[in-house]
């Protein structure tokens, strides 16, 4: 049991260090009998309709009041086309998604559909009820490395932040989102696209170690980044013909010093381990750590981008919480963002 335990535990931290991806792993999925599956968790009118019905009520910036900091660049995404935005995964540095948001509303760039994963979720399900990218910059940078490793903490902040645009349902929603999750009892990726909106974010973000497993209809739901961290894939299915992909996954990790203590304490306390996520959960990590299924999803999902923006976070990883530390990653945000699109227009 201990050595199950530590594997599970090991594999939390790869997750949590930005769901980094060894790009010299070669290890092949075996076949899932279960597949992927889009899950609905209810059927109370959350129509995908009713939200591209008001997918074009989002502010538009103006001339006279464009985002700040940004260089207004003449944009080279095509605007005849359904534009799906696809956030990744990365804790904290979903700061720099926000700085890409900055330079798109500059530029004009309405979205169509929204799919994220873990920070992207929660970015992309307050970007798709109404939050402007200003907006959500100053959320993120009042959150506080407490609030972002307690998911009661988080959920409280969020909970205010939807009910403050009205917002319950993915129906609710200005733009049509999808978020992912992953079953740790089938061992699958849950798309989810229906119903709760708080439920869904918190079952997207929710890493071991850090946050708890979200209950919901015989699932038992963790971090979607252990099987789709980018999920380009989902965007496309729900109609985007032209993606703006936004990938915060990087090579390095900081952070097993600053979750040494809890990883300890669950190292010295087998039975706690247990209580606190079960078999399923653990079962779920022996799979995750001996085939790492997210690193073929991911080369999959890169190559389908059609424009693909990578900031460098060196120096930052899913606790960096804070205004100082945000502020800095909007800035990188909006540099890669720039620079992807005068790359893009050459």
């Amino acid at each position: 049991m201990k050595k199950y335990l530590k594997i599970f535990l090991m594999m939390s931290l790869l997750l949590v260090a930005a769901c980094s991806k060894d790009d010299d792993d070669n290890v092949v999925v075996p076949d899932d009998p279960n597949g992927n599956s889009a899950v609905t968790p209810d059927n109370k009118g959350n129509s995908t309709e009713n939200q591209e019905q008001n997918s074009n009520n989002q502010e538009e910036p103006t001339e006279d009041n464009p985002a700040e900091n940004t260089e207004k660049t003449q944009s080279v995404i095509p605007a005849d086309k359904k534009i799906g935005l696809v956030l990744g995964g990365g804790g904290a540095k979903g700061a720099a998604e926000i700085g890409v948001l900055k330079v798109m509303e500059a530029n004009n760039v309405k979205f169509d559909y929204i799919a994220g994963t873990s920070i992207g979720a929660s970015v992309g399900a307050l970007y798709a009820a109404g939050y402007t990218a200003e907006e959500l910059e100053v959320f993120m940078a009042s959150l506080t490395k407490e609030d972002g490793t307690d998911s009661d903490r988080i959920r409280a902040i969020l909970s205010k932040a939807f009910e403050d645009k009205g917002v319950k349902t993915f129906a609710d929603l200005k733009i049509p989102f999808r978020c992912v999750a992953a079953d740790a009892k089938t061992q699958t990726e849950i798309v989810l696209s229906e119903g709760n909106l708080l439920e869904s974010v918190m079952a997207s973000m929710a890493i071991p170690v850090l946050y708890k497993t979200v209950e919901m209809d015989d699932m038992r739901l963790v971090d979607g980044g252990f099987l789709n961290n980018l999920p380009v894939d989902v965007a496309k299915d729900m109609g985007a013909e032209y993606t703006v992909v936004i990938d915060l996954q990087s090579a390095g990790s900081m952070l097993a010093d600053a979750l040494s203590d809890e990883v300890a304490t669950l190292i010295a306390n087998p039975d706690l381990a247990m209580q606190l996520y079960g078999e399923d959960v653990i079962n779920f990590a022996l799979y995750y750590f001996t085939a790492h299924p997210e690193n073929i999803k991911y080369d999959i999902n890169t190559k389908a981008a059609d424009f693909y923006i990578h900031p460098d976070l060196t120096g930052y990883d899913m606790l960096s919480f804070g205004k100082e530390n945000c502020d800095a990653m909007v800035a990188l945000g909006v540099q890669a963002a720039e620079d992807a699109l005068s790359k893009k227009s050459e």
